[in-house]
């Protein structure tokens, strides 16, 4: 007979004031409990708890660990992720944008992604077909119900309108099912080869989801490492890290080819100061503020 171990889950729904004492008896020391109340009040114990467990060995918070002190840490990075999905929105934008314009001038047909040959991976190429059908049948988009309120031939949008109806994911998966030949006439649009596009959009479309769904970004580490061995740009990233870094890396990357005048890393800075951010524990090496400027310069 299988010894099953796994326990039973009984850990009981506890109010705020439980909480609050739970933590205390944990050895966070609480100067201000009104202000406590209302963050545990307003964002979950569960959410904090993630926070918590930097400052914790088996559940007892390190001595003199102040709520204020993970505070600190909660507000950075709310500011990070906004900071963040504002970058990212010009990025998805312009992949959007390429991925439409390149395709459509080169084939001269403004539905080319209905021509599988097109596609070099037919099996997702159907996949992609059936996510766009479901997207335009449920989409509230002007643009798409004036289509198909016009038109009956082609049955779907031509695809300058298909892009902006699909998530950033989706428009990824577009681009690695094509041929090589047209996923290489997007990345000399950006002059970046392919094989690194296709990674870094794929990594920025994750930090992007991420952000929108409020998880941290701060200390965390992503299955999913961006390709970093490009030989123009190797000496930018941390090699040994797993953290969000790489991720900011090959995001200033494809901003220097969009948007190069971007102020972004001079917001991030203020934030990372006006809170007292460690950013090792973000993957970041010491002389990173150095890297982001001299990628701008490349």
């Amino acid at each position: 007979m299988t010894n099953n171990t796994n326990k039973k889950y009984e850990k009981p729904p506890l109010i705020v004031d439980e909480q609050i004492k739970l933590l205390v008896e944990r050895g966070l020391v609480v100067d201000n409990l009104d202000k406590v109340k209302y963050y545990l009040t307003n964002v979950s114990y569960y959410h904090w708890s993630i926070y918590f467990k930097h400052f914790q060995k088996d559940d007892k918070f390190f001595d003199g660990i102040n709520f204020d002190d993970i505070l600190r840490i909660y507000i950075f990075d709310n500011k990070l992720r906004l900071l963040l999905l504002e970058v990212l929105e010009r990025v998805e934008k312009a992949f959007k944008c390429r991925i439409a314009y390149e395709l459509s001038l080169v084939t001269k047909k403004s539905h080319c992604y209905l021509d599988g040959c097109m596609f070099s991976d037919q099996d997702q190429y159907q996949k992609i077909l059936s996510f766009i059908s479901d997207e335009v049948k449920d989409s509230q988009e002007v643009s798409i119900k004036h289509y198909l309120k016009k038109y009956e031939e082609p049955s779907l949008p031509p695809i300058w309108s298909i892009v902006e109806i699909l998530s950033f994911g989706q428009c990824g998966k577009i681009f690695k099912a094509l041929d090589i030949r047209y996923r290489n006439l997007i990345g000399r649009s950006f002059g970046i080869d392919e094989k690194y596009i296709a990674s870094w959009m794929h990594s920025l479309s994750i930090l992007r989801n991420s952000c929108a769904h409020y998880s941290r970004t701060w200390n965390k580490e992503y299955n999913f490492r961006p390709m970093t061995k490009i030989k123009k740009y190797e000496k930018f990233f941390n090699q040994d890290s797993s953290r969000i870094f790489n991720y900011l890396v090959a995001l200033q990357i494809i901003l220097s080819k969009i948007n190069p005048t971007s102020s972004w890393v001079e917001k991030l800075k203020v934030i990372i100061a006006d809170n007292k951010i460690d950013t090792k524990h973000m993957g970041f090496p010491e002389d990173w503020e150095r890297r982001f400027n001299d990628i701008m310069a490349e």
